[in-house]
């Protein structure tokens, strides 16, 4: 399918960026002089509802594991292969996607990856026995696996200046996955048992797939790189028609990559070997540390649980569904904040404050105390990991090449499941849930000093990805602490200013 037929040229108009005519033009040059508009907005949402799929299937886990084991008297064990075999599939389905949406496009990785996500997502819920449930949340592992597309896709458009700020929206739409399915948990649940839960839940999937069909655009970035430069362009026009602004004629210059085809090994080499060791250790101490906070703060409010073990002698399935709907509501807060630090701090700072916060409020999870204690410790456990998990999440595709960008984002994706599939067996088990906060406040630890290995990429085009390298520890620790006594220092000047006003 021809590609500069994927987007429809929105109005006229008369506004012309300070683009000279002829000549080739970077690609990154030619991104900035669109501004934002309807283009972007559009692709935000369609690419941010697919990208809600990874959230509301780790929600979701919990709901169906725990219910599906009460209907079929599962034994504890068997009830945390549920939750892990979702794991294993999207391990699998990153280290297929990645790779696919490299040789083939990003369009087609998110097309089919959504596709299979409402697939099994149904199929799940019509799953007669056991055996055949672990295979369907497998497979709707194995679609989720391709949320790291549309955020790959979603930074390809969009121009430098922009760039941080803007991926931190889609963020947005994983805390609305995460409330979406405790709300409607909290609606049918209890009246129409998880399979219901399970078929609505494909629904924000399913809207995503048929806008992808009719308007999702192939990455031009891609495009160029596999030598398809006047699709590229014609994409490009047609996303400045849409948002009202008018180019002036011009070329688009290649990129340095060199298509060849991807191999991991590509990522052991000794000009990357030092990017990807701290790069999976914050990835791997990621995944286990918010899914598991995500099913420990479950844990904690279930109706059933016990404050001092993991028992569980109810055969009923009740959970406290308002604090579990506020603590998701809760990640919103996260988002604002690595909103508000990620183009000031940069996007190591951000990732070792928020994994370092998270990594003392997890751990007072642990603690027995009063309910409301543990509402509001729960709330900023989630606040912090969501931030610092944003800031993993912007920063990882700035650090690749366009021709590896999509396989080093789900090489590194693939990693964090590998941590996310042992957290259910911690979280439920009968470990006492002060053992599980000091082994998630460990993780935490472990992110925060392994982010600070990583190199900055806050201002980087890229086109110029490939001259990231590795960072030294000391200079990381030298920016975070200048970067929050700058803030500090603003902070202050604002109160001052306040307090001798008239």
């Amino acid at each position: 399918m021809d590609s500069r037929n994927l987007l429809n040229a929105g109005p006229d108009s008369k506004s012309k960026p300070d683009v000279s005519p002829g000549g080739e033009k970077s690609l990154d040059r030619v991104l900035e002089s669109i501004p934002l508009g309807k283009f972007h907005y559009r692709l935000l949402i369609i690419c941010g509802m697919s990208f809600m799929a990874d959230a509301m299937e780790v929600s979701l886990l919990s709901f169906i594991s725990t219910c599906a084991g009460k209907s079929w008297d599962l034994s504890d064990s068997q009830i945390a292969l549920i939750a892990s075999v979702v794991f294993v599939g999207v391990l699998i389905g990153n280290l297929f996607w990645g790779p696919f949406a490299d040789k083939y496009g990003r369009r087609w990785a998110f097309i089919l990856g959504s596709g299979m996500i409402i697939l099994a997502g149904f199929l799940s819920g019509a799953a007669p026995n056991y055996p055949s449930l672990l295979v369907f949340r497998t497979l709707c592992g194995f679609g989720v696996g391709g949320s790291t597309i549309p955020f790959d896709l979603l930074a390809e458009f969009l121009p430098n200046s922009h760039r941080g700020r803007f991926l931190i929206y889609i963020e947005y739409f994983w805390t609305l996955g995460s409330m979406f399915v405790a709300g409607v948990a909290w609606v049918l649940l209890s009246s129409s048992g998880w399979r219901v839960l399970t078929y609505v839940t494909a629904i924000p999937v399913a809207v995503s797939l048929v806008g992808s069909v009719f308007v999702l655009p192939e990455s031009p970035r891609w495009l160029l790189v596999q030598g398809r430069r006047e699709e590229a362009e014609a994409i490009i026009k047609s996303a400045a028609a849409f948002n009202g602004t008018e180019l002036e004629e011009f070329t688009l210059a290649p990129l340095e990559e060199k298509v060849e085809d991807v191999s991991m090994l590509e990522f052991f080499k000794p000009g990357r070997i030092n990017l990807s060791i701290p790069l999976w250790t914050v990835w791997l101490c990621f995944g286990f540390t918010y899914y598991g906070t995500v099913l420990f703060i479950t844990r904690r409010f279930d109706h059933n649980s016990e404050d001092d073990d993991g028992d569980d002698d109810d055969d009923t399935c009740a959970f406290n569904y308002q604090e579990i709907f506020v603590s998701a509501a809760s990640e919103a807060i996260g988002v604002l904040l690595a909103a508000a630090v990620i183009d000031r701090w940069g996007r190591v700072p951000a990732q070792s404050v928020g994994y370092g916060v998270c990594a003392v409020f997890v751990l007072l999870l642990g603690v027995k105390m009063p309910h409301a204690a543990l509402s509001v410790f729960g709330i900023f456990a989630r606040c912090a990991v969501m931030g610092a998990s944003c800031a993993t999440w912007v920063a990882t595709p700035e650090l690749f090449p366009t021709e590896l960008r999509a396989t080093g984002h789900s090489v590194a994706s693939s990693v964090s499941r590998i941590g996310a599939f042992s957290a259910p067996f911690l979280v439920d088990s009968d470990a006492t849930v002060f053992s599980v906060g000091v082994c998630l406040s460990v993780m935490c630890a472990v992110a925060t000093a392994a982010a600070l290995f990583l190199p900055e990429t806050l201002g980087k085009d890229l086109d110029k990805v490939t001259k990231v390298r590795s960072t030294s520890f000391d200079k990381n620790v030298h920016n975070i602490m200048h970067s929050v006594e700058r803030s500090v220092s603003k902070e202050s000047k604002k109160s001052v200013d306040i307090d001798m006003s008239p």
